[in-house]
């Protein structure tokens, strides 16, 4: 039985690193894009991307339907 706690723990540990990892991957490639569009002058491209994400979390927008927080 102890055995397989401890296997059970490093799944979950390795599951979580890897996890982990990945986010970091997916901001960090974010943030190069972001570096990339203002080099390029595309500066208005990133305030869309911005301005799009923000509608979509932050809980001011809630009234607009694309909004995680809407409620019909």
């Amino acid at each position: 039985m102890e055995k397989i706690l401890v296997k059970a723990k490093s799944v979950f540990l390795n599951s979580l690193l890897i996890l982990t990892g990945c986010w970091l991957a997916v901001a960090l490639s974010f943030q190069l894009y972001g570096v990339y569009l203002m080099i390029s002058n595309q500066e208005d491209r990133m305030t869309e991307i911005s301005n799009e994400i923000s509608v979509r979390i932050d809980g001011t927008f809630k009234n607009n339907p694309k909004n995680i927080w809407y409620e019909k």
